[in-house]
């Protein structure tokens, strides 16, 4: 070959490597109030990041709560939740490599979330996707998992034979809490309305009671743990049926110190999700001892449709967005 061919060829290179750099792809968009499917630049991994071609997104009230504290005229990708495949790795990437088929907690920020055909993540962020679960099943694991797994082992500690209540058992948080404590050992008592009580008993919970029909607090009492994935008035409420030196976990906000200490009882908060914990969650999924119910399947473009049954509530299991086959 000449060198006026092989010039040709390499400039051809050149040019076809920008171009994939430039290549746009659809993601949501959110801004003041509003969300709509856009063509957006496809994001480049940096130092310690991968980036993923996202098979699915689930859906989590903070997406939506986040989106609407922005800043008028901001606009954001939101999501955190993904399952995909990882097309390109920064330095640093560690063990990763294109073709991982893995979940990931999305970066976020100026780079975007996961409402994207592509999405980076740190490489703290990511775990393999569960053999035994679907990328939609898969892409609900990491925030409500995550959450679940902070309160119960991380904070709580729960251990064989502990009594637990889990507030809101059917939810995302709380229907990953009864899994997880189930897996520790636990015996687990969990809320629910009366249309959730036999898809929170699947997951474990020895007894469910009916949040509409029954006051929990005359029921129970001398529980090593209660997590309250509700509200203020319920957490108010769990502090008489814990036993003395049991423990109230809470992910809707801290409970007055002076609360607890009269109840002779430790209060404690999950923290954030940085997406370092999901190595855990996803071997009790290949183990069989952790599933995700999918509510409802829409496209990326369906998002508002999804965050409006977000906002309505009384979801058993996941939201999941479609993003690609």
């Amino acid at each position: 070959m000449t060198a006026r061919p092989v010039c040709a060829v390499l400039a051809a290179l050149v040019v076809l490597a920008f171009a994939r750099a430039e290549e746009p792809m659809q993601a949501i968009v959110a801004s003041d109030g509003n969300v709509s499917l856009t063509s957006v630049p496809r994001p480049e991994p940096g130092e310690g990041q991968v980036r993923i071609k996202v098979r699915a997104a689930s859906v989590n009230p903070v997406d939506w709560k986040l989106a609407q504290r922005a800043a008028p005229g901001t606009r954001v990708i939101p999501g955190r939740d993904l399952a995909g495949i990882i097309d390109a790795v920064g330095p640093g990437a560690d063990r990763w490599r294109a073709g991982d088929a893995v979940i990931a907690v999305a970066a976020g920020g100026s780079v975007g979330g996961s409402y994207a055909q592509y999405a980076l993540a740190s490489v703290r962020a990511v775990a393999s996707k569960p053999a035994r679960m679907s990328f939609e099943e898969a892409a609900g694991i990491p925030v409500v998992g995550e959450t679940a797994w902070r309160a119960i082992v991380t904070v709580g500690d729960v251990q064989k034979g502990q009594r637990v209540l889990v507030h809101g058992g059917a939810g995302g948080v709380g229907s990953s809490a009864v899994q997880v404590a189930k897996a520790r050992g636990a015996y687990v008592i969990a809320t629910a309305s009366e249309s959730h009580r036999e898809f929170v008993r699947s997951l474990g919970a020895d007894e469910v009671l009916d949040y509409h029909a029954v006051r929990f607090e005359e029921h129970l009492k001398n529980l090593d743990l209660v997590l309250n994935t509700v509200d203020a008035d319920t957490g108010m409420r769990s502090l008489s049926v814990l036993k003395p030196g049991g423990m109230l976990v809470s992910v809707v906000g801290a409970m007055p110190p002076e609360a607890c200490a009269a109840a002779k009882v430790r209060c404690a908060i999950t923290g954030s999700v940085t997406g370092e914990l999901l190595a855990p969650l996803v071997e009790l999924a290949n183990a069989g001892k952790f599933r995700v119910h999918i509510e409802q399947q829409l496209s990326l473009g369906e998002a508002a449709q999804a965050w409006s049954a977000s906002r309505a509530g009384h979801t058993g299991g996941k939201i999941v967005l479609r993003v690609s086959n």
